[in-house]
C-alpha cells in the first residue's frame, strides 16, 4: 500500500526542467538543519526579548525534540533513499524526511505562536498562509528533488505534529492560556 502511495505520487512530481529545478532547490533550503537552526536561533532572541519566555522556550523544544526523536527513528529503520535520480545532495537515510520534520516544528510552531501575539486578524491569516506554504513547499520539494518518497515526507510532518500536538497540551496544562504568552487573559 505504501509503494502504491509512493509511486503514484511520484509518477505525478518527479518531472523537471531548469526552471522548476531553479525554484526548488532554494526552496528545500528553507528546511535543511542549519537554516532552520538559524531561523530558530533569531526567533528565540526575539521572543526573548520581547519577553515572551514561554513561547521562546516552546519554539525551542519543539525543534529540538522533533530533530532528535527524527534522527531516531532514521537510524532505527534505515530506510534508503529513492533510487532515482536526486537532484540535490541528501546523505543518510529516507524515512522520516528531516527537512519536512523540521519545517514543519519550526514554522507551525511559529504559527501557533503568532496567533496568540498578534492581535489583527489580517496579520495572524498572513503568518499562518506564509507557514503553512512554507511547509508544504518544503515537503514537495523533497519528493520533486528525488530525494524522498511522500511517505517520508508524510512521516515527517506526523512526527512533527504529534510533538507539537503534545507539546501545545503540556504548555497549556499549567493554565488554561496556551503557552502563557504576555498579554493573554484567562
Amino acid at each position: 500500500m505504501i509503494q502504491n502511495f509512493d509511486s503514484t505520487l511520484i509518477s505525478q512530481i518527479y518531472h523537471h526542467n531548469p526552471l522548476s529545478l531553479a525554484i526548488f532547490r532554494p526552496i528545500t533550503n528553507i528546511g535543511d538543519t542549519y537554516e532552520t537552526i538559524f531561523v530558530t536561533a533569531i526567533f528565540f532572541v526575539v521572543l526573548v526579548l520581547k519577553k515572551y519566555y514561554y513561547a521562546s522556550i516552546f519554539l525551542v523544544i519543539n525543534k529540538v525534540v522533533v530533530a532528535g526523536l527524527n534522527s531516531l527513528i532514521k537510524n532505527t529503520l534505515k530506510r534508503p533513499r529513492p533510487s532515482h535520480k536526486h537532484y540535490v545532495y541528501a546523505g543518510g537515510f529516507s524515512f522520516p524526511s528531516g527537512h519536512s520534520a523540521s519545517s514543519f516544528a519550526l514554522y507551525i510552531s511559529l504559527l501557533i505562536i503568532s496567533l496568540f501575539i498578534f492581535k489583527r486578524l489580517s496579520v495572524k491569516l498572513i503568518v499562518s498562509a506564509i507557514c503553512i506554504i512554507t511547509v508544504l513547499l518544503v515537503g514537495y520539494s523533497r519528493i520533486f528533488l528525488g530525494v524522498h518518497y511522500p511517505s517520508d515526507v508524510l512521516g515527517g510532518y506526523l512526527l512533527a505534529a504529534t510533538i507539537l500536538t503534545f507539546n501545545t497540551l503540556l504548555f497549556r496544562a499549567k493554565d488554561l492560556s496556551i503557552l502563557q504568552l504576555k498579554g493573554i487573559n484567562n
